[in-house]
């Protein structure tokens, strides 16, 4: 278990990063923008100091912070402590309740104009963790009130994966329309999904019934797992039973991000791309499988005027004894994601007002988000940008961003903490969505002449 434990903590704190920034879209020198779309490219070719060069975070909830930790008594406690009251713990949730982060770390990454200095070609090596924690709140009723019912599909997914990719962008008609592909090698390292397909809660006068059904669908590198027997000798395991004995590939497999830009007008472009789109194929010798039917009788506990007073000895371990299922292969498609935008151009492209819609398509719910940006550039080495995203059924945020990219740096950052209101303890306790994009390089080779020199030379 320990060996599992530093994968997971690895895959998550060394990545440092997340899904792209929204505010970073329409930031028109950082070589951040092939990201979204591999038709866009930077005012110069581009050499990133290895890992700086690129890091993303991102968290999307439709929660905030501040509505499952509360200050008591100079600390920070969870809604499940007895100091919180229940109508004050519910009082925020939705039906469904979904948390969310992204990370991306940049190793390598490297681009360069062609001699036309139109054409852009790049090449990059990414390191990638993904998790996603369904909650709904029949379950919070249930710990908070020991209300009965019936609780459906709550759980948690990961995925962690590298990837290593080559794109191409050229001009045609004119020069008015740039399209891009990136092809890109995916290796699989882990990936889990634990879901309580099916809970329902029976409230007694002396006992507390609860009859449930788990999943486990895994693959591991090179998993060992400590089996035990019930009091049928039948054989079963837990997730702390799940050991790693080496670190090696758990799949392989390929994506493409396809994307074009398109000048309407001198003054007004379109964009429209989808990237991730592709599969792992994660092989057999990695799989973990796992259900669980669960029958279990509890007693010790008490409701008074609506709230859980005191509650019996109950651990979701008694409901994720998992029987064994036969390992099998299985290809799984990565969570592509659409962008869609438009810029309009003033003052010699001084001024840039943007508009994105993007799509991103999940293990739980697809994500939805719609940005807005102001983008000032007086020179065009230097952008300042500040953008207002709305995230469907998870709030909003307001987004600032700086990039330089002048003769000897590449420099850019994006964040919508900025705005955030914290606790003491440094908490964004509003806020729903939160991103935070970090990178620096070195340019490479002339200036590229997809915008003239003319304009804000």
């Amino acid at each position: 278990m320990k060996k599992l434990r530093i994968l997971l903590a690895a895959l998550f704190l060394a990545t440092g990063a997340a899904a792209q920034s929204p505010t970073a879209y329409f930031m028109e020198g950082s070589t951040f923008r092939t990201q979204f779309n591999p038709a866009f490219a930077p005012l110069r070719g581009y050499f990133n100091i290895p890992v700086a060069g690129g890091i993303d975070a991102n968290m999307n909830s439709t929660l905030g912070l501040g509505d499952v930790l509360y200050p008591r008594d100079g600390k920070l406690v969870t809604l499940f402590d007895r100091s919180v009251s229940a109508n004050e713990a519910l009082r925020n949730l939705k039906a469904d309740n979904l948390l969310g982060t992204r990370m991306r770390t940049n190793l390598i990454g490297f681009g360069k104009y062609t001699r036309n200095r139109k054409n852009f070609w790049a090449f990059d090596i990414n390191l990638h963790a993904e998790a996603e924690l369904s909650l709904p709140k029949s379950l919070f009723e249930f710990v908070k009130r020991g209300e009965e019912g019936i609780i459906r599909d709550f759980g948690a997914a990961l995925d962690s994966y590298l990837d290593a990719g080559f794109s191409y962008s050229f001009p045609l008609l004119g020069d008015k329309l740039y399209v891009g592909a990136k092809v890109k090698a995916v290796m699989g390292l882990a990936r889990a999904k634990v879901n309580v397909d099916y809970m329902n809660v029976t409230m007694h006068e002396d006992r507390w019934a609860v009859v449930a059904k788990s999943s486990l669908d895994a693959n591991i590198p090179d998993p060992e797992i400590s089996y035990r027997a019930d009091e049928s000798h039948q054989p079963y395991f837990g997730i702390n039973d799940i050991d790693v004995r080496s670190f090696k590939p758990a799949g392989f497999g390929f994506a493409v991000d396809l994307g074009a830009t398109y000048d309407i007008l001198p003054e007004l472009q379109a964009s429209l791309a989808i990237t991730d789109l592709g599969f792992i194929s994660w092989n057999k010798a990695s799989s973990v499988q796992g259900y669980s039917s669960a029958d279990i009788e509890y007693t010790g506990i008490t409701v008074e005027n609506g709230e859980a007073v005191s509650s019996p000895d109950f651990s979701f371990d008694d409901i994720t004894r998992f029987r064994p299922r036969e390992a099998a292969s299985q290809n799984r498609m990565l969570h592509a994601a659409l962008n869609a935008g438009a810029e309009y151009f003033m003052w010699d492209r001084r001024v840039g007002f943007g508009l994105l819609y993007r799509a991103r398509f999940n293990d739980y719910k697809a994500l939805h988000s719609v940005t807005g940006s102001v983008n000032f550039s007086p020179v065009r080495w230097f952008t300042l940008t500040a953008a207002y995203t709305l995230v469907g059924g998870r709030g909003n945020s307001l987004g600032l961003a700086m990039n330089l990219c002048p003769g000897w740096i590449n420099f850019y950052v994006a964040t919508d903490l900025a705005t955030a209101r914290f606790s003491p303890q440094f908490i964004p306790v509003k806020q729903r969505s939160a991103n935070v994009t970090f990178g620096l390089g070195f340019p490479l080779g002339k200036r590229g002449l997809r915008v003239p020199d003319s304009k804000r030379s």
